[in-house]
């Protein structure tokens, strides 16, 4: 079988999209994680990106990186902001800065983050902006600011009425996503459907178009060891798996599975034999991608009709204001964005 390293992708149009960034929480690394990629010479090639956030968060966080790009502040999204003379900033004026201790959590911090990604997400849909991409979270921040939060992807789906937001992990060219995600693993199983897998194989396939990759090839997991082994581990693969890749397959995708997850990833440092891969359940997908590419994954929320990527990490609070944050997460997330938007 080979490999899908060497496949051309379609190249991006020659109009760069805008693309708006929020920086999560303003007491972890977002805000300098933010600043730092957008400082990277090769992102203004890209896209036109603009912060949408608190201004005196960007600018505690310029001061931060002794930078001294001025700010400017948009009153609206308009077309026409599109110079690296300044960092153009949508000031959301939701963060008194003497409030939010670095490091903790809080409701501050917790209501930011709702409350700019609602923002982006409206901006995006009347399609004021062509991307989002999302800065670290805290669960418990936005929980404190008596929001019930789980994370971006089902967020995502309330806020574009959405059946399903799916969070695709990308290193390079090692692109993973699970049918499920922060569930219990004994609420797996009873998650595991006919119609969930198929949405799931279906978004993917979506995705993999936004990023022209032509006739993309999809792996699948099965749930059990060893594939339930003739089902005397499990029934899943028979009763629901193959079910779902053969309607797939009917609908003229190339679907391949399901395998057993313990061997398909064997060698996946080295190359990947298909061009995205179908999990069943969190750690199924994310200890795969993060054993081989920890420190630059990145999550596409594929499913609707939007384009929106966030960092593959936390918050950080550990290490929040330090100035020792990698911002490579960020910048591949707003690549990525602007690849996929580039339409």
């Amino acid at each position: 079988m080979k490999g899908s390293e060497g496949r051309k992708e379609g190249k991006m149009s020659n109009r760069k999209p805008t693309i708006g960034i929020i920086m999560g929480d303003p007491a972890g690394i977002g805000p300098e994680i933010t600043i730092k990629s957008i400082l990277a010479p090769e992102i203004y090639s890209l896209c036109h990106p603009v912060v949408i956030g608190d201004a005196r968060i960007v600018r505690a966080a310029l001061a931060a990186e002794r930078k001294d790009l001025p700010i400017h502040v948009l009153k609206g999204m308009t077309r026409t902001q599109k110079d690296s003379a300044s960092l153009q900033v949508l000031d959301t004026k939701n963060v008194e800065p003497g409030k939010v201790v670095i490091g903790q959590a809080s409701a501050i911090g917790g209501k930011a983050v709702f409350e700019d990604l609602q923002l982006a997400i409206r901006l995006a849909q009347r399609k004021e902006i062509d991307g989002v991409v999302a800065g670290p979270h805290n669960k418990y921040s936005v929980n404190q600011a008596g929001i019930s939060f789980a994370g971006y992807p089902p967020l995502i789906a309330q806020l574009t009425q959405s059946a399903h937001a799916f969070n695709m992990l990308v290193a390079g060219s090692f692109r993973i996503v699970g049918v499920t995600l922060h569930l219990p693993l004994k609420e797996v199983s009873g998650m595991i459907t006919f119609d969930l897998v198929l949405a799931t194989i279906e978004a993917v396939q979506a995705a993999l178009g936004r990023l022209r990759i032509p006739k993309p090839r999809i792996a699948v997991t099965g749930l059990n060891p060893h594939c339930g082994e003739e089902e005397l581990f499990g029934t899943e693969e028979e009763s629901v798996l193959r079910p779902a890749i053969s309607a797939a397959r009917g609908r003229g995708m190339d679907v391949s599975g399901p395998f057993p997850a313990d061997s398909l990833f064997a060698g996946i440092a080295e190359k990947q034999d298909y061009d995205a891969y179908v999990a069943m359940y969190h750690d199924q997908s994310h200890i795969a991608i993060k054993t081989v590419a920890f420190e630059r994954i990145v999550g596409l929320i594929i499913g609707t009709p939007l384009v929106v990527a966030t960092v593959g990490h936390g918050t950080a609070f550990e290490i929040a204001g330090k100035g020792i944050a990698n911002p490579g997460p960020m910048t591949e997330a707003i690549k990525l964005v602007a690849q996929s938007s580039s339409l």
